[in-house]
């Protein structure tokens, strides 16, 4: 297939954008990291030839050749590039589909992101998210003939837009809602939970992966361990053990970040007022969800709102030139 991208060879990036999408699909051949950010859209990054050190909301993702890392809408993350090589990424903007009950709760389940490790990923399901990515790279790259591209070269990038087929974005959001629908199905591998379990600790999976779709339908009303543990069917103190096990976290810490990561999508509506989204995700004060929030983010929900990429470009954001003065920030743009 010839390539719609032509380019010289001083060009630092090859990003290729279609135009009236809600997609960004590129190449990323730069050696150079990306400063603390987020956005609505989700993130995929499959590095080609070199990996990637990514951090969201205070945890790190190791991602190595071949992994797959979904980092899920509003999270806050930061991406750093030890060594130069290709990686692939693809933002595509969910928040007009949000509303769907299974891709929230898929959201809330994986968040803050998503590490699929080709290591040990079972080969079948590594196999079929591979298969889902390339279709969708064919779709976005593979489309437009090169009568319809324009291209423009800025200080640092080659950028070639051009337009899909008809219907060809509906396509690939229609992949991408079956790739997300794929890994929460297939979660348990991701989380760390072993195929071989007894028959015992199988049911129990399958009871706390519903407690999991429960919390996330109703974390915005005022839940309690001893509701929720009535509500699987356990005793207080061993759902209180097995909920742990399966969630890396204990019951409260995993409401809280539901509630945190809740509010984070919200923040992208310039609309709500800071008190509008503590009342929206369930917390008990506006005091309480500041004090929260800046322990989960690292930073207060004004100042959070400062990162969100389509409201304020890196380059162009005040608080992001504020650390880099300071010697706190991070080199690079997107």
């Amino acid at each position: 297939m010839k390539s719609p991208l032509v380019l010289n060879s001083s060009a630092k990036e090859q990003i290729n954008h279609k135009v009236n999408t809600n997609l960004r699909m590129f190449l990323n051949r730069l050696h150079s990291d990306f400063p603390p950010h987020w956005h609505t859209d989700i993130e995929i990054i499959l590095p080609k030839g070199a990996p990637y050190k990514v951090v969201c909301a205070n945890q790190t993702y190791e991602v190595e050749i071949g992994d797959i890392l979904m980092i899920c809408p509003a999270v806050l993350h930061e991406i750093f590039s030890p060594s130069p090589g290709d990686r692939v990424y693809i933002q595509a903007d969910f928040s007009g589909i949000i509303t769907l009950k299974d891709l929230d709760n898929a959201f809330r389940m994986m968040s803050p992101a998503l590490h699929v490790r080709k290591k040990t990923c079972p080969p079948e399901v590594y196999g079929q998210l591979i298969e889902y990515l390339d279709m969708i790279m064919k779709i976005y790259f593979g489309s437009a003939p090169a009568e319809k591209m324009q291209q423009i070269q800025d200080d640092d990038n080659i950028i070639t837009y051009a337009e899909l087929e008809p219907y060809g974005e509906l396509e690939i959001y229609s992949i991408l809602i079956k790739f997300i629908a794929y890994c929460a199905k297939h979660i348990s591998p991701f989380q760390g939970v072993d195929p071989a379990l007894g028959q015992a600790t199988f049911k129990n999976t399958i009871s706390l992966s519903n407690v999991c779709t429960y919390i996330s339908e109703n974390f915005t009303k005022d839940l309690s361990l001893e509701s929720v543990s009535e509500y699987a069917g356990f005793s207080k103190y061993h759902f209180e053990r097995i909920f742990r096990d399966y969630t890396g976290v204990t019951f409260y810490q995993y409401l809280l970040n539901m509630r945190i990561s809740y509010a984070q999508t919200l923040l992208s509506n310039p609309e709500l007022s800071v008190t509008d989204i503590s009342d929206q995700a369930g917390f008990a004060s506006c005091t309480a969800f500041t004090r929260a929030f800046k322990k989960s983010t690292g930073y207060p929900p004004s100042r959070y709102r400062l990162l969100n990429e389509r409201q304020h470009p890196l380059n162009a954001n005040p608080h992001f030139k504020t650390l880099m003065s300071q010697g706190d920030g991070v080199t690079g743009s997107l």
